[in-house]
Parts: structure tokens; sequence; C-alpha cells
């Protein structure tokens, strides 16, 4: 069987992920599907992903591919890919992904892929690397001049809005962690690498916060979003959703605002709804433990 190999044909590569991007069922769920979108995250990816980039060719035909980034804080490596059609990933995938976890380095442990519902070929995989499933996220979208035109509620009492500063890190922390854990950021990340708002009353609890970015492609992500239990239905989450998105607007000048929301979330969603977002995709995440280096086609092996 031939074997992943680094691939440096930047052309004919990009070529291949965009193609294989544009389709549902081969697409990754982390990169978008409109080609200078495709290139831009990829660029704006951790680590260069043309030199992680491993590939299956035979007779001079790009078969399968995929890159990886990793982050020691959190300590999460995220495989981009495998490319390629069902029946290439079903015959390529789980060397393809070795060759990609043989990249990142030995402490970190965890690993996630991520696709739409669609990409069946990537959940078959995930299985017989021992991953497992996450609950569905559902991709909502809207305009960004709509999203500039939303409209706060009255507050609640003596409630502020405002941008996040350092001293807020272990209400943010109290928020994030049980919502979020830290598959994605940290609670320090919220406060460097995002625009984060929080909504707070005098001397009480953090109501809650919303956190997000103007993404490689140009692209405003809302990417965190909770409110305290207690404070749930008062107008708390669309306020901070409204104010970092104008944040984001003002920040970049982006086409579109986008989010996900895990599909049991039926309250986040309607608020969401409500605001004129519409349903995009639904994705799916697979996360698992660093696989074994023996690991081989159908053996599942995975090591802790």
């Amino acid at each position: 069987m031939t074997m992943p190999q680094p691939f440096t044909d930047r052309t004919a590569a990009l070529d291949f992920i965009v193609s294989s991007q544009q389709d549902p069922a081969t697409g990754t769920a982390f990169l978008g599907e409109d080609p200078a979108g495709v290139e831009a995250e990829l660029e704006g990816l951790e680590q260069p992903w043309l030199q992680t980039l491993r590939a299956v060719v035979a007779e001079e035909r790009l078969l399968a591919a995929v890159a990886v980034e990793w982050d020691g804080e959190p300590s999460m490596a995220w495989v981009h890919g495998p490319w390629g059609t069902p029946d290439a990933v079903r015959d390529h995938g789980v060397d393809l992904v070795m060759a990609a976890v043989a990249q990142v380095p030995a402490d970190i442990r965890r690993f996630e892929l991520c696709g739409h519902v669609a990409n069946t070929a990537m959940a078959a995989l995930a299985r017989r690397l021992g991953f497992s499933a996450t609950e569905t996220n559902l991709a909502l979208v809207v305009d960004a001049r709509q999203a500039a035109a939303w409209t706060l509620p009255e507050p609640l009492e003596a409630m502020t809005v405002r941008p996040a500063v350092p001293a807020d890190r272990a209400e943010l922390a109290r928020l994030h962690e049980p919502e979020f854990g830290k598959a994605y950021a940290t609670v320090d990340q919220l406060l460097t690498r995002h625009r984060t708002v929080v909504a707070e009353v005098p001397h009480g609890r953090m109501l809650g916060y919303a956190s997000g970015r103007i993404q490689d492609d140009g692209t405003a992500y809302v990417d965190f979003t909770a409110v305290d239990p207690p404070a749930r239905r008062r107008g708390v989450g669309r306020h901070v959703v409204t104010a970092l998105v104008r944040l984001l607007l003002d920040e970049g000048s982006p086409d579109q605002v986008h989010l996900t929301v895990r599909e049991s979330r039926t309250a986040a969603q309607q608020l969401y709804l409500s605001l004129g977002m519409r349903r995009d995709a639904a994705l799916r995440g697979y996360r698992g433990p660093r696989p074994a280096p023996d690991a081989g086609p159908g053996s599942g092996a995975a090591t802790g």
C-alpha cells in the first residue's frame, strides 16, 4: 500500500483541499469552503500547513491528504482532513492520521477531527481510531449588515456589559470551564487571543460572557457564550452576544457572522434564530487520546 509522504506542490495541494472542502461528505468543519477563505485559514494554522501536509499519491495523482496543527495551551492537536473520496479515506485514513500524529510533540495527548455529519468516512475513521463523537453542533450564520442592526432589550437592573479584563479571570473560569472545558481555548486565551465581553452587576457574580474573534478568512465568529444558570432567560445572552458582535464588526469588515451551538442547547438556538441567524450546517467532532504508534487499519488502538 502506498504510504503517506510529504507533499510540497502548494498549488496542487490547495486545489485538492478546496475541492474536498466544497463537499460536506469529504471536508473538515474547520476550514470552510470558499477557496480564498480555505487558503486564508490554512495560512493561519499554528504550524505551516504545507510542512505538516502528508499525502498519498498514485501515478502522480493525489488520492488523499491530511494536515495537523497543535497548541500547548490547551494541550490539543487538531487533524485537518483526511481529505479524499470516502474510499480513499477508508483505505488510507488511519495511515494519514498516524503520519500527522508523528509530527505532534509527545506531550500533546488529545486529538480531534471535525466534519459535517454527512462525512461518514470521517466518522468511520474516528471509530477505528477509538475516538468518541461529540454532540452534534449546529453552525449558524447571519449577514453582517443584519447583525449590525441588532437591538438590545432593556437590561437587568444595574447590569453592565463591558470588555473583559485580566481581573475577570476567576469569574470567567467559573462560567467557561464547566461549559467548554479546555478543548478549544483556555480562560487566559479568552483574555488575550479573543475579544471577550462580560455582563455583571455591582458587587455580584458575573452573569454571562461572550467571546469571539475575526478569523483568518476575515469572517467574524462568536466562539463561546455562557450565562450563569440563575440569570438565564433574562436577556443576558442577547446582551453579551450583541455587544461582542458590535466589537467584531468595528474591528474588521466581515460579510457574515458565524457561530456554532450544541444541538441540545435549545434555548440558545431560539435566541440566535430570533436574531435572524439561519442554520448553515450540522457538524460533529471526534476526540480521543493520542493514537498509539502501531495503530493500523482496523486496530482502533489508542493510548492515554
